[in-house]
């Protein structure tokens, strides 16, 4: 699928969170990403403001070859790094997944295998909304 917005990829699914994060994982594993960091929002803003917020996650996805081939030209790329995975569960049993687009995160950073390393992640990316699309027709694509 191409990009969603100018600097995300975004597709809603009729899913719980806990649901879909498992076919994200699935999605990225198959295109070389590890999940590096993790971040329950939900979780976060309950222990630390006892706030009540949806199921809400952060999924840092790392596909090892590509960062050290950009970190290798340019260190202060990891500046943009993981590329991260956002799980948004905001009605009941309909989760949104969004990314940013590599080539938007990475833009500020000179050198043409960080620029590369942009492009190949973006691929990849868009590979894995593919792969979660096509598990799931029943998708939308949010109005910007």
């Amino acid at each position: 699928m191409p990009p969603t917005t100018e600097y995300s990829f975004t597709a809603t699914f009729p899913l719980p969170l806990e649901e879909m994060e498992k076919h994200v994982r699935g999605a990225l594993a198959k295109e070389h990403f590890g999940i590096i960091t993790e971040i329950d929002i939900q979780a976060t803003l309950k222990q630390k403001l006892n706030v009540s917020h949806p199921p809400h996650k952060i999924l840092g996805a790392c596909n090892p070859q590509l960062a050290y081939d950009a970190l290798n030209e340019n260190s202060d790329v990891a500046l943009a790094l993981p590329c991260n995975i956002v799980l948004h569960e905001k009605d009941k049993d309909i989760t949104t997944v969004s990314a940013m687009l590599p080539s938007v995160a990475l833009k500020p950073f000179k050198g043409l295998h960080v620029q590369e390393s942009a492009c190949k992640a973006e691929e990849a990316l868009e590979n894995v909304f593919d792969d979660i699309c096509h598990l799931h027709p029943h998708h939308s694509h949010p109005h910007s």
